[in-house]
């Protein structure tokens, strides 16, 4: 089968390899043409992923339409709110074909979850949206990893399925492509949240409860929004929680960590050198909870914190003086 992976990150990179690996004909296209060069040379996309050689068998293009050309599936791997730019100038090349989707943001501005923005250029488009705890330093080193794929289309998911699993991927499907993509882009706010604690010096019960209570809040807003109780309890949702908040390659837990040690948010989005998901879709989420009415403390007070409003301090005991409550009440 003809793949193109979109996004020559370290998740693309990591996806373009697995593919190439178990059979399939890869295109991966990379935008910038110094980093295209690199990796031609070196078969090694040092930034992003280094010490992973990539297989001599994936075709390395700088042109979107050459590397859209006769592709079957293509799998994007680019930040959530660099999406709708990517569509305003290569949407008819999509037309036709299976978008995967591996992007996990909410759309600043718009408050959109990513299958709705490719709606609307693409209107009836073959989605699918791929998520769960999958880190691409250990996809790319093929240790086991399970992710679920998420489409409204059930026969879409199973081709990806059947595509892209083998030994080391195991590639459950859903239906519930909202819930997917929500967990995906909210656990990234909360790992946020976890990595200002870590970084200020909290310990694991800190981390913990940030985990558990943020996992509540997923629940409150992605219930509201008509996403189903088992997925969030799932790969995409508590698994991939788990993982980023709690893993040395979460870039947003990363940035946190930087933040709470004192560095000014720009800053530390800087020094992660890659794409941190969860600021911006900070803002969408708290949008999106005071047009629903729904209570989500811990990202009320990371949005303190970021803003310059309250210190990491202030805000701990902010929470932890909320009014008392059972814990299963909203």
């Amino acid at each position: 089968m003809k793949i193109t992976i979109i996004g020559s990150g370290s998740w693309g990179s990591a996806m373009a390899r697995h593919a190439a690996l178990i059979g399939h004909d890869v295109t991966l296209y990379v935008r910038r043409t110094k980093l295209l060069k690199e990796i031609q040379n070196t078969r090694i996309n040092a930034h992003y992923l280094p010490g992973i050689v990539l297989p001599e068998n994936i075709v390395l293009s700088d042109n979107a339409e050459e590397a859209l050309r006769d592709a079957q599936i293509v799998t994007m791997a680019i930040g959530a709110q660099a999406v709708r730019a990517f569509l305003k100038g290569h949407a008819p090349l999509l037309e036709g074909k299976i978008i995967v989707s591996l992007s996990k943001g909410i759309e600043m501005g718009t408050h959109k979850l990513m299958n709705e923005v490719y709606e609307e250029f693409l209107p009836g488009l073959k989605y699918a949206a791929l998520s769960g705890p999958s880190h691409a330093e250990e996809v790319a080193a093929d240790l086991p990893t399970t992710v679920v794929v998420a489409s409204k289309d059930p026969e879409i998911s199973k081709i990806v399925q059947e595509s892209l699993s083998n030994e080391v991927l195991r590639i459950y499907t859903s239906e519930d492509l909202f819930g997917v993509e929500l967990g995906g882009a909210l656990k990234n706010v909360i790992a946020l949240a976890v990595g200002i604690s870590d970084g200020y010096g909290y310990g694991d019960n800190t981390k913990a409860a940030l985990m558990t209570r943020g996992m509540a809040e997923i629940l409150r807003l992605g219930l509201a929004l008509g996403a189903k109780l088992p997925t969030f309890l799932g790969l995409s949702g508590m698994g991939d929680l788990i993982v980023t908040c709690t893993s040395q390659h979460s870039r947003n837990r990363g940035c946190g960590e930087l933040i709470g040690r004192g560095i000014p948010p720009a800053e530390a989005i800087e020094r992660i050198g890659m794409v941190v998901e969860s600021v911006p879709t900070l803002e969408s989420t708290l949008a999106l909870a005071e047009a629903l009415e729904i209570d989500m403390p811990i990202c009320q007070v990371l949005s303190d914190i970021l803003e310059g409003r309250s210190s990491v301090k202030e805000t701990v005991e902010q929470l932890m003086r909320r009014e008392m409550k059972e814990e299963t009440q909203e």
